[in-house]
């Protein structure tokens, strides 16, 4: 119970913080994305219905605070939960560089799934290059915010199995 309640705050967290101050923490016009970051850490230390659950509920909440269609979040987050599960293993959950490299992976992933469902779209207003660009730029901003993190709740983890 205490780490679901953990988990949702980390969520709810990084959800204030996307719409609040993250909008302003820029750099080349790119800003990290926090939930995505937030998501997959979540989805790395629970398990996959609980993950594509979570990935559900936090999708539709997303796509209510972004003003936008519902059901394009719902989905993508949805997918990342069950492509995390897929590929993460007890080696990638004891190293901070492979969790952020997952975390680089599934930004990328993300924006690229929203780029080409953009396209899809008749008028469309997603430019490809750009939204190319901002896969990878927010991509690598979220895997250097989410090394310390991850480094950081390993070291916790750690300890408290010690206690």
């Amino acid at each position: 119970m205490k780490n679901r309640i953990i988990r949702t705050a980390v969520l709810l967290a990084a959800l204030l913080l996307q719409f609040g101050p993250a909008q302003r923490l820029r750099a080349f016009s790119f800003s990290p994305n926090l939930c995505v970051l937030a998501f997959v850490g979540v989805c790395l230390f629970c398990n996959s219905a609980e993950a594509v659950a979570v990935g559900g509920i936090y999708g539709l909440i997303i796509d209510g605070a972004a003003g936008r269609g519902f059901g394009v979040n719902l989905l993508l987050y949805m997918y990342l939960a069950v492509g995390v599960k897929l590929t993460v293993s007890e080696k990638i959950n004891n190293s901070p560089a492979l969790m952020a490299g997952c975390v680089w992976l599934f930004t990328a992933l993300y924006y690229l799934a929203y780029g080409l469902l953009s396209l899809a779209v008749p008028r469309g207003d997603v430019a490809v290059g750009r939204w190319l660009l901002t896969a990878f730029a927010a991509a690598t901003f979220n895997l250097a915010l989410s090394l310390p993190l991850f480094w950081a709740a390993l070291k916790l983890r750690k300890g408290g199995d010690k206690a």
